[in-house]
């Protein structure tokens, strides 16, 4: 079942930002930017929010690789990370599943420099 609802997001997020368990600053960053046009329809390319992760990224980055590398499960952190890095690849990883579609089941896989299918040299 398909809900077409007209939600208010800016509406929302301002609304989350006067209660009483959320008063995040960050809030008013996410209501600035539903009221603008998002590019592509991700909020992460709004001017202010691509601003904050550049500045942020990094960080979070170290704070997950210190964790990993300290054996400490950082599952959300890492998921958010992992999340932002697939976003921000012009190509994201189809091209991985292409090839074990083709080594295990000989499927084919396309590519960018020439046209067809074509298969991989799994037999030698």
């Amino acid at each position: 079942m398909v809900l077409h609802w007209s939600l208010d997001m800016a509406r929302i997020a301002e609304i989350w930002r006067a209660g009483c368990i959320i008063r995040s600053a960050l809030l008013g960053t996410f209501a600035e930017a539903f009221r603008t046009a998002l590019p592509h329809g991700h909020m992460i390319l709004s001017p202010a929010l691509a601003a904050l992760l550049a500045d942020t990224i990094p960080g979070l980055r170290r704070v997950v690789s210190a964790a990993i590398l300290r054996g400490q499960p950082v599952p959300a952190l890492a998921a958010a990370l992992s999340w932002h890095d697939s976003m921000a690849r012009a190509r994201g990883t189809a091209d991985m599943i292409q090839g074990l579609r083709d080594f295990f089941g000989a499927h084919g896989f396309e590519r960018t420099d020439r046209e067809g299918a074509h298969h991989g040299p799994w037999n030698g």
